[in-house]
């Protein structure tokens, strides 16, 4: 199955440092950078440019009066510049920053010449970023869409350059005209990449200027920059923004025109073309659902379906292989025959594998078939489940190359029936696929049994047959949950003594923590000594269990407050470290007057200890436990009272146990 498309998926690889090393080396070689020459005097304020871009920046003011300075030093040669190697990486990451003065004057210059610059190795990525930039001012703040499932968190990470910069274009107060030849800058760009679609299709620096524009055209901004990470890694950022009803229209233009090509059966199956049909998908999906079943079904049918060649020449060259052999060789091979039946009957597993269509032989175009699955409605889904995979997933799950296809299958398969026709094909492999290290597709599996409320009985039961802790055996039977948190066998896990908490294991132990009969591993947890749940409690992967523990529908108040007191004992320990002090929080919030009580004694009786910790010290000031020290019925009226002006108009309740006072605080 493996073909020349269908090559191991690479780790993106950090390149700045590795940049920056190797810029400095060539130019003691008198090479100074790649594409147009500068000279050394150029060369050295531009490559200081990127060390104190490197080095960080105190505040937003300062990187825009450095962008504002470079910006001024390409006057009247931005082409040549741009067209440098080391300076299209300066002015891609400052030109977020510059004042509206420099940036029209970059759209005039290089609008009078965007043939050459869009196929241009390094103008190219100015010019990608300019429609970036030119995109978020024209916006705007005003137009951005709340996102009502993000998630809501007290605390806010850092935010990287990424959001440092799309902040500073959306807030600071720009000029309407300004802003309006940014609208038209997108525009004019836009209808220049439709007009030569013949062109940059196939076009290396081109292919990914039209991506970002018709991204841009939907609203939909995922930033570029230069030294970060790209691909999936950026999509995270990916933010929505309300756009001109005609700029929707521009759009749908390409889909249109590329679907009448002759060639468009043959687009997944090329690099670049792939990705543009991935990008368009992902533009319908918020532009016009109509279009995209249309458009989904069409790639599906005439391209996704259509027979391997290669698997079909390879049976050609076997039926017509003629050979001339002299009557030395057919005496070896009368010799060798015993060997080569053994040989023979070995691999005959691997005749088995089903025949697959052209999709699954190349990389370019499973990726493109995991965009389509994510985007599309239930009908499409159907569709793409019935002719690429029914009667192929248990196959395709074991498959380096296809088995996050799979994973995306059972993250948006939104029909019960066509979900439990996969967990049929997949129930016998799920043995197989843990020893072969494909968690992912049985995490999958897991949360689809969640989400669609389908299969939970029966998932249990194959987690539990696949770890070898099924039967009459009651001690086997309790080893349930350290197999599943590790995803071993038990006779495995029985010469593991490592703290080790698999990511797939946390989160497929989360998943049935979730689903409405979760008993068993409920009491497998609560059998467990406390000293062993603590440990495992303190990991990254560990911790979020308590999160699913507590917060689950269906396990009970008693088995809640069971753990929260088999933890007595051990919060401090939790409490000093990143991970233990967040299983902590999920304790104290979840536990009645009487062991919040015993936490906050237990913590104050080791309070030096506590307050040696950062976590420990976030803690100590959060609880207020000086307060308690003093005084327990004053420090239980301290957090009561503060709850109190946060709820403007509240009904007053007759009673208030702790937990609901804290409730608020502590979220």
């Amino acid at each position: 199955m493996q073909t020349e498309g269908n090559a191991k998926r690479k780790r993106p690889k950090k390149k700045g440092n590795r940049f920056m090393r190797n810029a400095k080396g060539f130019a003691k070689q008198g090479i100074f950078g790649r594409g147009t020459h500068i000279d050394d005097e150029q060369f050295s304020y531009f490559i200081n440019i990127l060390d104190a871009m490197k080095a960080g920046f105190e505040d937003v003011e300062e990187r825009v009066n450095m962008a504002n300075n470079v910006f001024e030093q390409t006057r009247e040669q931005e082409i040549h510049l741009a067209s440098n190697q080391i300076v299209s990486k300066a002015l891609e990451s400052l030109i977020g920053f510059v004042d509206s003065e420099q940036l029209e004057r970059y759209f005039n210059t290089f609008g009078d010449s965007l043939r050459p610059l869009c196929s241009d190795r390094f103008a190219s990525h100015v010019l990608q970023k300019m429609l970036e930039i030119a995109f978020l001012r024209g916006l705007g703040k005003a137009a951005a869409q709340e996102v009502s499932d993000a998630p809501t968190t007290a605390k806010k990470a850092k935010p990287d350059a990424a959001q440092i910069e799309e902040e500073y274009n959306l807030e600071t107060e720009f000029s309407e005209d300004h802003r309006e030849k940014c609208r038209q800058f997108v525009v004019r760009i836009s209808k220049f990449m439709l007009n030569n679609l013949e062109d940059f299709v196939w076009d290396t620096c081109a292919s990914h200027i039209m991506r970002t524009a018709i991204l841009c055209l939907v609203g939909m901004h995922v930033p570029k920059i230069a030294f970060e990470k790209g691909g999936a890694e950026m999509a995270k950022h990916r933010k929505l923004y309300t756009v001109p009803e005609d700029w929707h229209e521009v759009m749908k233009e390409f889909p249109q025109r590329l679907e009448m090509w002759p060639q468009f059966v043959d687009f997944p199956y090329q690099e670049h073309s792939s990705a543009l049909l991935g990008v368009i998908c992902l533009a319908l999906s918020v532009a016009d659902k109509s279009l995209l079943k249309h458009f989904g079904k069409k790639i599906l049918v005439q391209s996704l379906l259509k027979p391997n060649e290669e698997n079909e020449n390879d049976e050609e060259k076997k039926d017509t292989k003629i050979e001339i052999k002299d009557d030395d060789e057919e005496e070896k091979e009368k010799e060798a025959t015993p060997t080569e039946e053994k040989e023979q009957s070995a691999e005959k597993p691997a005749e088995d594998a089903p025949v697959l269509p052209k999709v699954f032989h190349h990389q370019s175009a499973v990726i493109l078939l995991e965009t389509i699955l994510s985007v599309a409605g239930a009908k499409l889904l159907t569709q793409l489940y019935a002719m690429l995979f029914s009667g192929r997933v248990g196959y395709l799950a074991k498959q380096q190359g296809t088995n996050f296809a799979v994973q995306r299958l059972l993250q948006h398969i939104k029909e019960v029936t066509d979900f439990e026709a996969v967990f049929t094909e997949l129930q016998p492999q799920v043995e197989e696929l843990l020893k072969m290290g494909y968690t992912g597709v049985v995490s999958a599996l897991s949360a689809a049994c969640l989400r669609l409320g389908a299969k939970q009985a029966q998932m249990i039961a194959v987690l539990q047959s696949s770890l070898h802790v099924s039967g009459g055996d009651k001690e086997k039977a309790k080893l349930f949950f350290n197999c599943l948190i590790k995803l071993k066998p038990s006779e495995v896990l029985a010469s593991d003594e490592s703290g080790f908490v698999h990511l797939h294991g946390s989160l497929i132990a989360q998943h049935v923590l979730q689903f409405n009969k979760p008993i068993f591993l409920v009491n497998c947890i609560l059998d467990l000594p406390a000293a062993q749940l603590a440990q495992i409690f303190n990991t990254p992967n560990g911790s979020h269990i308590v999160d699913a523990f507590m917060q689950s529908k269906f396990i009970g108040e008693k088995s809640r407050e069971r753990l929260i007191r088999q933890l007595d004992g051990f919060y401090v320990d939790l409490a000093i470290t990143r991970h233990g002090s967040r299983v902590l929080e999920e304790c104290f919030k979840a536990s009645q007057e009487a062991q919040q009580l015993r936490i906050a004694k237990e913590l104050t009786a080791k309070s030096n200890m506590l307050k040696g910790s950062p976590f420990g010290r976030l803690l100590y000031a959060k609880y207020r436990l000086e307060t308690y020290n003093l005084s327990p019925t004053q420090w239980q009226a301290s957090l009561a009272k503060q709850l109190e002006p946060e709820l403007p108009g509240a009904k007053r309740m007759p009673a208030k146990t702790a937990a609901e006072a804290f409730k608020d605080i502590l979220s």
